[in-house]
């Protein structure tokens, strides 16, 4: 009996520590959020989102030189893409949840 509550303290300390490391980002993420490359891979991923979806056949704004070869223009287009998506976007599910509110909910015919 000692000993498992013993390893669950030290189970829930470890996963504890563990999620300080995803929730908390280092001095070295946020100093790579600042450099330009994040920034402008931010912006154009955040305009390839709203491109989308405003624009069915897809339209992305990017540059492709600087994807492949910047590693912070890389994440910081991910970054943008991901959070300038609407919810519409991100759950094909739901076509009714726009930026949008529907004002008569349940009278869709699908």
């Amino acid at each position: 009996m000692r000993k498992s509550y013993r390893l669950s303290i030290v189970t829930f300390a470890a996963l504890s520590l563990a999620g300080c490391g995803i929730f908390f980002p280092t001095a070295k993420d946020r100093a790579a959020k600042q450099t330009p490359g994040f920034q402008n891979g931010y912006s154009d991923g955040c305009a390839s989102a709203s491109a989308q979806g405003t624009n069915y056949r897809g339209d992305k704004v990017r540059d492709d030189a600087a994807y492949q070869s910047d590693k912070h223009y890389r994440a910081g287009w991910a970054s943008g893409f991901a959070n300038c998506r609407t919810p519409s976007q991100t759950d094909p599910a739901r076509p009714d949840a726009g930026p949008v509110p529907d004002n008569n909910p349940g009278s869709h015919p699908y």
